[in-house]
């Protein structure tokens, strides 16, 4: 009996809705929770790789030996790394090095690349950079000095895996074992050298550790984890995440909204059927177990069909994600198919247990009198409740996350706008003089029934601005970092460049038509006095290391000025705002650096944001020209180059002593991740745009009932079809003009919180939704007018009560 009710009652397109908005919310659950998963875990792998550990602790002193006996009793490994800077001699020929002197156990996690591959600095060996070993004229096998010991070139060392990216690294690396560093007398005290200590082991060990050690460290001490690191391409998967799981609330809050409108569409069609057949006998008992058998065929159906297209939608994103990601990924744990089935019966839940209750309860009386309507839970309170459940379970799925609160905000907003922009522009249009017939039926018919009006702009307006939303994020994902890395963005970093060479370091890229960046001059202090006093070295970790400052006097195009006015001039410094928030420190605030040769003051004259992942010259302090002559300083410049070694070599041999960094494979890497994760996103606009369909076809199902008997009395006071097709196509044109320019707004609210907050993306106006959304919503919704117009003019219900009448 149940089966065959949920069957005959298949047929209805506002049940067919629910299963559809319910089958797609848990398909977009499991794809995403499933894939978010194992992108955690397998990012989680590839930032160890990068890190060469699971935790670093970075000292600029040897820590105690009971630190590290709690790291081996909580079970943790722990290898050594010891970073310094001396100089090295080749037949007497001298070159700074920066020397990395490892342990055994290095690296811990990743591949040390080495020519020939394979080795580790053993005890009396090296491995030198390629640049090393050319200024040098080294081969492997050769000899080396390094302070007080000599050491054999045992290969070229290509890359290390937790090399990072530092543009400001002068001098070339030289990697030598740990036992030999007391050989080689460098270390003296007043000596300048950093200790990095890598730890592993399971999560349970490291978060012991991590509560234990936290405490213990001094400012000058740095603990990095894999959430934490600095790495460029880290944060640009990061980021990619994030828009997968805006893709995620995207598609559930419009699920919902459609599960909502449905639901209750097709409850409230089903009165009379329950009224009459507890005329005829009926039990509560017998009602309440077709309801609930039919609520329950919807809800396994549901889930077995959303699982299936779940995995399908998991298995795309996957191939088109599968260059970026690490080559195995780790499998899914059952937590993406318990949020599935959770959020699948938590939203019919929510959504379907009002209008099945009120269906329930109709009474018999509604056979005589339609007007007979159970009143039970009252929106007043059953609607607030609602809504603090979804958001509940919003937050529990995507946890405290900015994302949610600013598309929540923007929801808000668009309610708010709704009531005074949707109602104020039908208002205003009552009073215009419209000459058209149509139009003017279309315009009373909006205004009669302002609630059911409002409920659609609603509907229409949340779909358009989510939907908005979704193509507008997608596209800046891609779009925000070609246009802060345009097609001629400098590819090489040359260091270490003499104030005599910048001259011939410009000459010789000319001449080979290479433009160059701008020369900076670089200079490390340190910062020490705050307005006079001395700088606490606990608010920030610039406080404990020198910082790179530079003078220009042209601002960088990308360095907006936040607050103040450029360019600074004699005693003043333009200073990277982020950094002054930190410390605290304003607009004609005195900062005290300390340089190798003197000390120094500068005055605040203006605040500046720093992009610091656009892989460019960046830097906290910029003074006018000629501020920091006094202090030791080198220049640095970026230009770019195609492929081109041999232009390469030649400038290595005329500028021994520069240092050459190539960033294109950086830049490769990270606009790779973007184009990809671009691509997958393809596939979320896909469920987003089905889902924003059933929420409108749901709220034009609303209104069906109503439609078919008003054209009835049309057709029976003589309007004919034309006349009641084109007031349909008004009628939803005008809906879709104002649903679209409230969504608009509601969209720019929004996308000024995830663009500033979330994604850390300069914000501007998006003047194509202006003109975008009202356009599209008229389009759309006019063609969903005359589809209903043809519908309901040409069916053989409108027929058959025309000949009634």
């Amino acid at each position: 009996m149940i089966w065959r009710w949920f069957w005959r009652e298949w047929r209805s397109p506002s049940l067919l809705i629910v299963w559809l908005a319910l089958t797609l919310a848990v398909a977009c659950v499991l794809a995403l929770g499933s894939i978010s998963d194992r992108m955690e875990k397998g990012l989680t792998q590839q930032s160890r790789d990068f890190m060469a550990g699971d935790r670093t602790l970075h000292s600029s002193a040897l820590i105690p030996q009971s630190w590290l006996d709690q790291a081996q009793q909580d079970g943790l490994s722990v290898s050594r790394q010891l970073i310094f800077m001396t100089m090295t001699f080749a037949v007497d020929k001298p070159q700074l090095a920066s020397v990395k002197a490892v342990d055994n156990h290095y690296p811990m996690f990743g591949t040390l690349l080495t020519n020939p591959p394979g080795l580790k600095p053993a005890p009396g060996t090296a491995l030198a950079a390629p640049r090393l070993m050319a200024l040098l004229n080294l081969k492997v096998g050769d000899k080396l000095d390094v302070g007080d010991t000599t050491l054999t070139i045992a290969g070229e060392l290509i890359q290390e895996p937790d090399g990072g990216f530092n543009p400001f690294q002068m001098a070339p690396r030289l990697m030598i074992n740990l036992a030999d560093v007391d050989k080689t007398g460098a270390i003296q005290p007043g000596s300048r050298y950093t200790w990095h200590y890598k730890f592993s082991g399971n999560p349970d060990q490291l978060a012991a550790y991590d509560s234990w050690i936290k405490p213990q460290l001094k400012p000058d001490q740095r603990w990095i984890s894999v959430e934490n690191s600095e790495d460029a391409l880290g944060r640009s998967m990061q980021r990619a995440q994030q828009f997968l799981l805006l893709s995620a609330l995207l598609t559930l809050m419009l699920a919902i909204a459609a599960v909502t409108v449905a639901m209750n569409h097709y409850c409230s069609s089903r009165y009379d059927l329950i009224a009459i057949l507890k005329t005829l006998g009926a039990s509560r008992q017998s009602l309440q177990k077709l309801i609930i058998g039919q609520w329950l065929a919807v809800l396994v159906l549901a889930a077995i069909c959303g699982s299936v297209i779940g995995q399908g939608v998991e298995a795309a994103l996957l191939v088109m994600l599968k260059p970026v990601l690490p080559a195995a990924l780790p499998a899914a744990s059952g937590w993406p198919w318990l949020w599935a089935c959770g959020s699948l019966f938590t939203i019919s839940l929510l959504v379907g247990i009002r209008p099945y209750r009120l269906l329930l309860a109709t009474q018999p009386l509604r056979v005589l009198r339609r007007d007979a309507v159970a009143n039970l839970w009252p929106l007043k309170f059953y609607l607030p409740l609602m809504v603090l459940v979804v958001i509940g379970l919003l937050a529990l799925l995507v946890g405290n996350s900015k994302l949610l609160w600013s598309l929540l905000a923007g929801v808000v907003l668009l309610a708010g706008l709704l009531s005074l922009l949707g109602w104020g522009t039908l208002l205003l249009l009552r009073r215009l003089v419209v000459r058209s017939l149509a139009l003017r039926l279309a315009i009373n018919r909006l205004l009669r029934q302002p609630a059911q009006t409002l409920s659609q702009l609603a509907a229409f307006s949340f779909s358009f601005m989510l939907l908005a939303l979704l193509l507008v994020m997608r596209g800046d994902l891609l779009d925000r970092w070609q246009q802060q890395l345009p097609p001629d963005s400098p590819n090489y970093f040359l260091l270490n460049i003499t104030q005599d060479q910048v001259p011939q370091v410009r000459d010789f890229l000319q001449q080979h038509q290479i433009q160059p960046d701008t020369f900076y001059p670089v200079v490390r202090v340190r910062l020490t006095q705050l307005n006079g006093e001395d700088a606490d070295p606990k608010k920030d970790p610039s406080l404990n290391r020198e910082l790179n400052l530079t003078a220009l006097a042209e601002r960088p195009e990308h360095n907006p000025i936040v607050a103040g006015s450029w360019p600074p001039k004699a005693g003043e410094v333009s200073m990277e705002a982020d950094l002054a928030d930190r410390l605290g420190v304003k607009l004609g605030d005195t900062l005290t650096f300390t340089g190798d040769t003197q000390q120094f003051s500068a005055r605040i004259s203006s605040l500046r944001k720093v992009d610091w992942e656009s892989l460019r010259p960046n830097f906290f302090f910029i003074f006018p020209p000629g501020a920091l002559d006094a202090q030791p300083q080198t220049w640095l410049t970026s230009f770019r180059l195609e492929n081109n070694p041999e232009l390469l070599a030649q400038l290595n041999r005329q500028f021994p002593t520069l240092s050459l960094l190539d960033i294109g494979s950086i830049l490769g890497q990270i606009g790779q991740v973007l184009s990809q994760v671009s691509r997958a996103l393809e596939v979320m606009v896909i469920l987003v745009t089905l889902c924003g369909v059933l929420l409108l076809l749901a709220q034009i199902q609303v209104g069906m009932r109503q439609r078919r008997q008003e054209l009835v009395v049309y057709r029976t006071l003589g309007a004919g079809k034309r006349l009641l097709r084109t007031t349909l196509w008004c009628e939803f044109a005008l809906l879709g003009v104002v649903a679209g320019i409230a969504a608009a707004l509601g969209a720019e609210a929004a996308l000024w919180a995830l663009q500033r907050k979330v994604f850390d993306f300069p914000w501007q106006p998006d003047w194509t939704l202006w003109l975008a959304l009202p356009l599209c919503g008229a389009l759309l919704l006019s063609l969903c007018g005359g589809w209903l117009g043809v519908r309901l003019l040409n069916g053989k219900a409108l027929f058959r009560r025309f000949e009634s009448a």
